[in-house]
């Protein structure tokens, strides 16, 4: 049996989102979603919106809610991308929608999504050492992110956001044990020489 979860904004406010039980999803609390998208202000209007390690597709599909034009959603799990399919259909929104099912950075290794690139992509990876210093590279490595686009991290606070090059880490934010870290793509510095 499936748990239950809320829309907390937008034109779907209210609706509720079936979410996995037995604690192989992490869905990201109704208070956190809520300080995201206040973070994010306007620009999730119209955006394009990736949902990496989706599990039950909840910011995705909040973003929708609250006016993003596309909405796509990767996670390994195959029940987990069925489970976002059928929020979708039940939300009204699968013409926005796409999922695909594959361990995130593979699927990234492989190809982009439809929708690329990205104006906002959520990334929420299992809660271990090393998570973001994998998926980081492969996300900023690639034409997934927009030039002005961003994306979203939630991690725990034990977990530090890695520098390295092509991406920069923003503003956290901290709700407890869970941090939100903005991180922008970065472009290469011009060569001194003036160079192309």
């Amino acid at each position: 049996m499936a748990g239950e979860i809320r829309i907390t904004g937008g034109t779907l406010r209210g609706r509720r989102l079936r979410s996995p039980k037995g604690g192989t999803v992490r869905p990201t609390s109704a208070r956190v979603r809520e300080a995201v998208f206040s973070v994010l202000g306007g620009r999730i209007a119209g955006a394009r919106v990736l949902d990496l390690y989706a599990g039950a597709g909840t910011l995705g599909l909040e973003a929708l809610s609250r006016g993003a034009a596309f909405a796509a959603f990767v996670d390994r799990a195959a029940k987990n991308a069925a489970l976002i399919r059928e929020n979708a259909a039940a939300l009204g929104v699968s013409d926005r929608v796409w999922v695909g099912t594959g361990e995130a950075l593979r699927f990234l290794a492989r190809k982009a999504p439809p929708g690329a690139p990205y104006d906002v992509v959520f990334v929420d990876p299992p809660y271990r050492a090393g998570a973001l210093s994998r998926v980081l590279p492969t996300l900023f490595g690639a034409d997934i992110i927009a030039p002005a686009g961003l994306a979203v991290l939630e991690h725990p606070r034990t977990l530090a956001v890695p520098a390295g090059p092509g991406w920069a880490a923003g503003r956290s934010y901290t709700y407890g044990t869970t941090v939100i870290t903005l991180v922008h793509p970065t472009r290469p510095a011009p060569d001194a020489s003036g160079a192309a």
